[in-house]
């Protein structure tokens, strides 16, 4: 395995395009910018962060699975009614 080692200043530059693309809503690059991130938050053991952060990283955690298991709930009933469509139609 090779390791390549991203500087200070090449991680700052990544914030900055990922800021970039967040308020500019580019979803066109939304994401590459993501890949770019899950792969150094991959790379990660652990990590010290502020208070602030976590709390904002722990509100956002909980918008992505709210909002998840709100689509899938929603698909699972899709599903529920499209059998059930099926079942009456073969047998009327």
């Amino acid at each position: 395995m090779i390791l390549l080692k991203m500087t200070q200043a090449e991680l700052s530059h990544l914030v900055f395009l990922s800021e970039v693309v967040l308020t500019g809503k580019k979803k066109s690059l939304m994401e590459e910018t993501l890949q770019c991130l899950l792969y150094i938050v991959k790379s990660l053991e652990e990590i010290e962060l502020p208070d602030m952060v976590v709390d904002q990283i722990e509100q956002l955690t909980a918008l992505i699975e709210s909002d998840l298991r709100s689509e899938n709930e929603r698909i699972q009933e899709i599903r529920g009614h499209l059998d059930w469509n099926q079942k009456n139609r073969k047998n009327p």
